[in-house]
C-alpha cells in the first residue's frame, strides 16, 4: 500500500474561485497523480515478476525488457534493479549497467530490509550518474521463500506528478508521501510553515484549511 497527499492552494486575496472550483482543480491533479503512480507500480510489478522468475537471466535480456516497460509508462525515465547488497545490476537506460553502489540510498535500504513487496515512495534525489532530479518508486525483489534478492525501482522526474500547464491562476500544488516529505511543488520555491502538513493530516478527510504560504494568505 502507499499513500500520497495532494495540496492545492489558492492565494485567497486574489482568488474569486468558489469552493467547488478549488475542489475540482484539486481532484483533477489528484487523479493525474494517482494514475501516474498506478502506471509506475504496474511497470514495477511486471519487472519484479520477470526478475524473480529469471534471476540468472542475461543482463541484456532483462535490460531490453525493462526498457520496453519504461517506454510504455508515461513520465518514467528508467527502471533499475540491485542485488541484495545494493549494487546496481540492471539499468533500463544503460547497458551494461554502471558499477554503482546504491546501498546507502534510503529507498534501496528500506526495501532491502522490508521483507515484503509494498511500494515505497522516496523523497526526491539527484542521480549520481545523470545529475538529474528524480523521485524513486521502489519494491523488494523476493524469491519463493520470501528471501530478499534485491531492490527494483522506477525513476521519475518529479514534475511529471503534476500537470503544470493545467493549473489555475494563483494556484500552488504540492504532493507529499506518507512521511510528509515533499515530492514536488509548483511553484518550486513553495515553503510551508511549520506544522502545516500535520494540520492537513489531522483533518483526516478532504477539506479546506486557511493559512499562509510564501507570505500570502491561502486556502487549501
Amino acid at each position: 500500500l502507499y499513500f500520497v497527499a495532494l495540496l492545492l492552494s489558492i492565494v485567497a486575496a486574489q482568488s474569486t474561485y468558489a469552493a467547488d472550483d478549488i475542489r475540482d482543480y484539486a481532484e483533477f491533479q489528484a487523479f493525474h497523480a494517482e494514475k501516474t503512480i498506478q502506471a509506475i507500480d504496474l511497470a514495477l510489478l511486471d519487472s519484479s515478476e520477470l526478475i524473480e522468475r529469471n534471476p540468472e537471466a542475461e543482463e541484456l535480456v532483462l535490460h531490453t525488457t525493462l526498457a520496453k516497460y519504461v517506454e510504455r509508462t508515461p513520465g518514467l525515465r528508467a527502471i533499475i534493479s540491485t542485488n541484495r547488497t545494493g549494487q546496481l545490476k540492471i539499468d533500463s537506460f544503460t547497458y551494461p549497467a554502471k558499477d554503482i553502489d546504491l546501498s546507502d540510498r534510503e529507498y534501496v535500504k528500506t526495501v532491502l530490509n522490508a521483507g515484503e513487496r509494498d511500494l515505497y515512495i522516496g523523497s526526491p534525489l539527484v542521480g549520481r550518474s545523470s545529475g538529474a532530479a528524480f523521485v524513486p518508486f521502489a519494491r523488494s525483489l523476493l524469491d519463493s521463500d520470501k528471501k530478499t534478492l534485491g531492490a527494483i525501482a522506477g525513476i521519475l522526474h518529479p514534475g511529471f506528478l503534476i500537470i503544470q500547464d493545467a493549473l489555475c491562476p494563483q494556484c500552488i500544488v504540492s504532493l507529499f508521501n506518507d512521511r510528509n516529505e515533499v515530492l514536488v511543488s509548483y511553484p518550486s520555491n513553495t515553503h510551508f510553515p511549520e506544522g502545516f502538513i500535520e494540520k492537513i493530516n489531522a483533518l483526516n478527510t478532504n477539506g479546506v484549511l486557511k493559512g499562509t504560504i510564501n507570505e500570502h494568505k491561502i486556502q487549501t
